[in-house]
């Protein structure tokens, strides 16, 4: 059987259609005493700790009826198991995009990124996943179905119950529908790549393009082995060393990225890149693929979230630290989005006790700069020893008792969620 978590394996699968038998599988399970974890694409069912209890997976890849796009006010509604890649092929032919993007689109469904608040390379110029959904369906464990926000932005009133459900990882409810605000596809788009020697320069110069008059869709600070690695497959500059890489896509009108592009190449020289390059289709594709690569085969993923400068501290201290081999594949690479304020550490081949002294040493320097983390991708031998949530200190008891309130039963993802709720 599928739909396996942490090598535990669900008694039962139920794959509903309609929001009717969403709600009559829940009444069921939650009056049966059985837990339930809801699945989408499973592109991130892996993000969360060790279920406590595993009864039912309730697959809601099924769940695709209703999509309703409405062009003119730039809104569109759509259930919860629509895949984002077809949504946004969907939206594309009306020259509009979702304002996110997700990782593994074409199997990624929309109530999955929503409830793990997926992150995306976007995020530099256009915030999260809960920045953009207007209104959303849910079902409580109970089959009760609930609604919050609206279906056009000047319509959303009541409370903001969908921001809490965003990133709640289904467990105080099951995603049914999601409205969300949509953005204009851009007419182009360019990604230039810069690398530098030293680390000082390259943040400067990323601080600078994030504050200047340009607005970069996507702005990343890249180091460690995966820079050298995006120099190599993206550019005819081959770089034999570890290297800090600046990977900025622009996006916009035709003249508007072109200007942009002067602007971005001006700022890399003059701040002392080692190099750069302007990247044409086929070598723009290698960049992005061979990010999404390095981060699918890694061992060990941890994202933090914390202001840029603070992010770009813990980068820097993770790194210094490490006294492998530069080049090695067990050393850590990093990615900081330098927009947003968030940092992936990413090790390539980890044994456990690397993993949990890392692990160990990023939720210290998160206690000591402030933010949070998530160890998103880490061994089961690792993750049976944490909370792979960082800790959220008092916030837990009120976590708890909102749990209490729309779960009673725990039926919903068990244990999985932070302090192991």
């Amino acid at each position: 059987m599928s739909h396996s978590i942490d090598g535990i394996y669900p008694s039962s699968v139920e794959n509903p259609t309609s929001l009717q038998e969403l709600s009559s599988f829940l009444e069921q399970a939650n009056s049966s005493g059985l837990s339930v974890v809801p699945w989408g694409g499973g592109t991130r069912i892996g993000v969360g700790n060790i279920p406590s209890s595993y009864d039912l997976a309730l697959d809601m890849t099924r769940h695709t009826a209703h999509l309703e796009h409405i062009a003119g006010d730039m809104t569109v509604v759509v259930d919860s198991g629509v895949r984002i890649a077809d949504l946004s092929i969907m939206l594309k032919k009306q020259e509009q995009r979702l304002p996110f993007e997700v990782k593994d689109a074409e199997r990624a469904t929309v109530g999955g990124s929503v409830a793990s608040n997926a992150p995306g390379r976007r995020q530099s110029s256009t915030g999260g996943i809960r920045d953009w959904v207007i209104g959303m369906q849910t079902v409580l464990a109970d089959g009760t179905v609930t609604k919050s926000g609206g279906r056009v932005v000047k319509n959303v009133q009541g409370y903001d119950m969908h921001r809490l459900h965003t990133g709640a990882f289904g467990t105080l409810g099951v995603i049914s529908q999601v409205a969300f605000k949509l953005v204009p596809l851009p007419v182009d788009h360019q990604t230039i790549i810069a690398w530098f020697e030293d680390e000082e320069s390259a943040q400067e110069v990323g601080v600078k393009l994030v504050n200047g008059l340009i607005s970069p869709e996507v702005i990343s600070l890249i180091s460690g082995s995966l820079g050298s690695a995006v120099i190599n497959a993206a550019s005819e500059s081959p770089n034999s060393h570890e290297s800090w890489t600046l990977v900025v896509r622009l996006g916009g009108g035709i003249r508007s990225v072109k200007r942009q592009v002067s602007e971005v190449t001006g700022a890399v020289g003059a701040g002392g890149a080692a190099g750069y390059a302007i990247l044409d289709k086929t070598q723009d594709a290698i960049c992005w693929m061979t990010l999404a690569e390095f981060e699918e085969n890694t061992d060990l993923s941890i994202r933090v979230t914390a202001r840029t400068k603070n992010a770009l501290d813990i980068s820097h201290q993770i790194l210094s630290n490490s006294k492998e081999e530069t080049g090695s594949s067990s050393c850590p690479s990093a990615i900081c989005d330098l927009g947003f304020g968030a940092m992936t550490v990413l090790v390539k081949e980890s044994n456990d006790e690397k993993a949990l002294s890392l692990v160990t040493d990023i939720a210290s320097l998160v206690a000591q700069k402030g933010g949070s983390f998530v160890v998103e991708k880490c061994s089961l031998a690792v993750k049976q020893q944490i909370d792979v949530f960082s800790d959220v200190g008092s916030s837990l008891d009120l976590m708890l008792r909102v749990k209490a309130q729309l779960d009673p039963v725990n039926t919903l993802n068990p244990g999985r969620f932070v302090g192991k709720i």
